[in-house]
């Protein structure tokens, strides 16, 4: 779903405007915001209409490359639940920003959950091989770890049901990371036990970037919620600042890898446009948002800048797909 890329884009804006006290840079994030929910409006019917047929979309669940890409319309509702928590309240009064944000939490946990366990099951039942697997199966792990940052909002805000809701941003946390590190043992394995993968699924060697990010930044949010609403036994988010350093050092490892194998690729031939691009965009997101998130807690003023550098570096990606996405869409144009 297109609507997550403004946006996590616009919890990036937020999160430089808080760290520098730039004003002007927390009104972007706030018409980002308004940008990705128009968005989300108009483009979320057309995902809806795909539930319709039935037959169609048992098909798509099973196939090994699109099945996993149908975890990118919970995970949008997730990321702009998020963003309406934590940016709403500049938009509009903070009683109707955490509505929207609940209204779109539960609505991207339910999806989680139907299609998580949906693909889940029909994937162990087709059996596709290793050749099937790629970096798209990380999106459904991925999306239960969004499930906490979405939740920290109301954590704070509803101080007697904090202690449930902590748990269940722990359940969920769980969910993600467990079934992150099994499929990222399955995706290692394919790239060194089979062909590499084709051109079309290149973008999808980016997407491990988008886990090791918000492993780090869920759990800060989470215990920063928690503390905040004085849930009893938590006290910071130190814990969380060390799991965000060690997933950050594996994205920024990661994504050393994936440029090596993004060039042997292109090398072999040109990589076609195609939506899936869409995946260069998340994952760097995801890290930007960890390491501004370990730079306010931490106070270190490199790990700060490098937020900054970035949040400009996923600022430039995004305008650069999104024009390319556009450019396709346009009648008689070729990629």
């Amino acid at each position: 779903m297109p609507s997550w890329a403004p946006a996590a884009l616009a919890l990036a804006f937020a999160a430089q405007g808080a760290t520098y006290g730039w004003a002007w840079l927390s009104t972007v994030a706030s018409a980002t915001l308004i940008l990705a929910t128009l968005l989300a409006v108009v483009l979320l019917p057309r995902y809806l209409g795909r539930f319709a047929d039935r037959r169609a979309l048992a098909q798509e669940i099973a196939h090994p490359a699109m099945g996993a890409m149908l975890a990118t319309l919970p995970a949008g509702l997730l990321v702009l639940a998020a963003a309406w928590g934590r940016i709403g309240p500049n938009i509009v009064s903070a009683t109707v920003s955490l509505w929207i944000d609940a209204i779109l939490l539960i609505a991207g946990t339910v999806l989680a959950l139907a299609l998580g366990l949906a693909w889940s099951a029909t994937m162990l039942r087709s059996t596709p091989g290793l050749e099937g697997v790629n970096g798209g199966w990380l999106i459904p792990p991925v999306m239960n770890m969004l499930v906490p940052v979405a939740l920290s909002p109301l954590i704070v805000a509803n101080p007697t049901s904090a202690p449930l809701l902590v748990l269940i941003g722990f359940a969920f946390y769980g969910i993600g990371v467990v079934l992150f590190l099994a499929v990222l043992t399955l995706l290692i394995a394919r790239m060194a036990l089979k062909d590499p993968l084709p051109a079309p699924l290149a973008a999808s060697m980016w997407i491990p970037l988008a886990p090791a990010g918000v492993v780090g930044l869920s759990l800060i949010r989470l215990l920063q919620a928690a503390t905040e609403a004085q849930v009893p036994g938590f006290t910071g988010a130190q814990a969380g600042l060390i799991v965000a350093a060690m997933g950050i050092g594996f994205g920024l490892w990661w994504a050393a890898f994936a440029g090596f194998e993004l060039t042997r690729i292109r090398r072999a031939g040109p990589i076609p446009l195609h939506p899936g691009w869409w995946g260069f965009v998340f994952p760097i997101a995801a890290m930007v948002l960890s390491i501004s998130a370990v730079g306010s807690v931490s106070g270190v003023s490199a790990v700060q800048a490098a937020g900054l550098v970035g949040t400009a570096l996923l600022t430039i990606v995004w305008v650069y797909v999104a024009m390319r996405t556009f450019g396709m869409l346009r009648p008689g144009r070729q990629p």
